[in-house]
């Protein structure tokens, strides 16, 4: 279950504050797929990234499995993420120069596994998103849908139950858009939470979408 509950969010720049969250409260089930509709800068991005514990608000609570992590040090907001949350980023993030099977592996270093049990639980993510027979592969020399599977399966390497997207779809073509969201479904059956923020109409319609939540101006209208 995720709460947001009165969020406040303001970003100061030299000669100004951005509002990027006024006094949004929000409540998502355990198990649903959330899309988060909005232009840029409607405040979509804001709300994964709170959610993730990648920031922390100026007033308000952000409850995520119970926990606070909106009061939780920056340590513990990182081991909660780790333990907890799978993120998509909207341009991957992947290292370049490792290859497929080493950028699936990272999230996995700091949970003191053997290297035999970081390659299966590798090997397992691989498989389930069809990109296995690239595990050698450099990232850079992959196309976008592959550079993309590779993001998916890091993000889910951790068996998270929440899995949050920011602009997937962005640098898809429209038959990889659809692969993704059929993975997206896949994950839903599972039990997986999902968020998605995106200005993408591929989603506003999908029978499984839970709830679609319109953004502006950082608040919610819809």
């Amino acid at each position: 279950m995720i709460v947001l509950k009165d969020i406040r969010k303001v970003y100061a720049t030299p000669s100004e504050e951005v509002i990027a969250l006024d006094h949004v409260s929000l409540h998502i089930k355990a198990g649903q797929f959330c899309v988060l509709k909005g232009a840029s800068g409607s405040g979509k991005s804001t709300i994964l990234s709170l959610i993730a514990g990648l920031s922390k608000p100026n007033s308000g609570e952000v409850i995520v499995d119970g926990k606070q992590i909106s009061k939780l040090p920056d340590t513990f907001s990182a081991n909660f993420r780790r333990a907890h949350i799978g993120f998509i980023f909207q341009k991957f993030h992947l290292i370049p120069t490792l290859s497929v099977k080493e950028n699936i592996i990272v999230p996995l270093i700091p949970e003191n596994l053997t290297q035999e049990h970081m390659e299966e639980r590798a090997q397992s993510a691989m498989e389930k998103f069809s990109i296995a027979h690239k595990a050698s592969s450099i990232v850079k020399y992959l196309s976008g849908g592959e550079q993309q599977r590779v993001a998916i399966a890091r993000a889910l390497v951790n068996q998270p139950k929440i899995i949050l997207a920011d602009e997937p779809t962005a640098n898809l073509d429209a038959k990889l858009s659809l692969e993704l969201i059929a993975i997206f479904e896949m994950l839903k059956s599972e039990g997986v939470s999902i968020i998605v923020a995106t200005h993408d109409p591929l989603f506003f319609e999908l029978a499984c979408v839970d709830s679609l939540i319109e953004m502006k101006n950082g608040a919610i209208i819809a």
